[in-house]
């Protein structure tokens, strides 16, 4: 008998609690990178292609999610990050048909755009502000402010650097940028993000300039749990935590950014926090583990919701 492909996937949103904060993860999709030794130039090409061989994983296509983080802290609904975006000329049409899906995934999981109170940017890089307006320039979280740290915004929607960008995609880095942000500034609707502030009660900003002028990372916690919501400060779950020196092609700074991963990677660990990966596996939510020199990635399982007809019959 040959068994028939299934047709059925996961959903692509997943909820789970952090203390007192209900936490929705929405995918945005998948990026496809190509080939790891291409995205890592400080590594050589054979180390790469050896671990991921060991981790079973492909050589030839680094796949990194896209996972965008909802947490309703029962007075402000807070989204970090917003994926790449449906514009034809920059995000969907520029990422793929299997990126660009954050707001019909947001409706899918009960979340009206028009709801969410702070978008909260970890950097301005494509896949994380590119989904902030639609096609038009039209803001897309229509009642949100966005909290972005000010390096990030003066440097990537300074439109004086299009002329000195060294290719096409970078030069599409500031348009982009300026297209995804300026609607938000012209309404005032932005909030600087600082080390150290408190951008709602319970979520602090911790900057860790290096992958871009001004990344930042977020604390979130809720009745003495913590959990950090990374963006960039680390691409895989297992290159660039078994190998942390390694640096990633898009970094700004990249031994800023090598130092900025030792540095979180250590605070995380040493006070078991929880993290949320933006680009691990969806949905991204999980625990680091020394592992040698470097870091394991450790997934953390979450609770099933049982369809009704099933609580039904086992009188759940």
């Amino acid at each position: 008998m040959n068994a028939t492909p299934p047709t059925e996937r996961p959903v692509p949103y997943a909820r789970f609690r952090h203390g007192r904060f209900e936490c929705t993860v929405v995918s945005d999709g998948v990026l496809e990178m190509g080939p790891a030794r291409v995205n890592f130039p400080t590594a050589s090409p054979a180390e790469i292609d050896e671990l991921l061989t060991t981790n079973y994983l492909p050589t030839e296509n680094v796949r990194l999610n896209e996972n965008i983080l909802v947490i309703n802290t029962g007075d402000k609904l807070v989204q970090f990050d917003s994926g790449v975006g449906v514009d034809p000329a920059l995000g969907r049409g520029f990422f793929g048909p299997k990126t660009g899906q954050a707001l019909l995934n947001l409706r899918a999981a009960g979340i009206d755009p028009a709801d969410i109170d702070i978008v909260a940017i970890t950097h301005t890089h494509p896949d994380h502000v590119w989904g902030l307006v639609d096609a038009d320039g039209v803001p897309v979280y229509p009642n949100a402010t966005i909290v972005v740290s000010r390096e990030d915004f003066d440097y990537w929607t300074d439109l004086s650097r299009v002329e000195t960008a060294p290719n096409e995609h970078m030069k599409d880095h500031f348009r982009g940028a300026h297209k995804n942000l300026m609607p938000y500034a012209e309404q005032g609707r932005i909030q600087w993000a600082a080390d150290g502030d408190e951008i709602v009660p319970g979520i602090t900003v911790l900057a860790t300039p290096g992958h871009s002028p001004g990344h930042v990372v977020y604390l979130i916690e809720s009745d003495g749990e913590t959990m950090v919501c990374w963006g960039d400060l680390c691409h895989h779950q297992v290159l660039l935590l078994q190998r942390p020196d390694w640096g990633f092609q898009f970094d700004y700074e990249q031994p800023a950014a090598t130092a900025q991963r030792w540095r979180v990677y250590d605070i995380v660990e040493r006070n078991r926090y929880a993290v949320l990966a933006y680009h691990f596996p969806f949905p991204g939510l999980g625990h680091l583990k020394k592992d040698g020199t470097g870091y394991a990635w450790l997934p953390s399982e979450l609770e099933r919701e049982l369809p009704v007809e099933t609580k039904a019959q086992v009188g759940a």
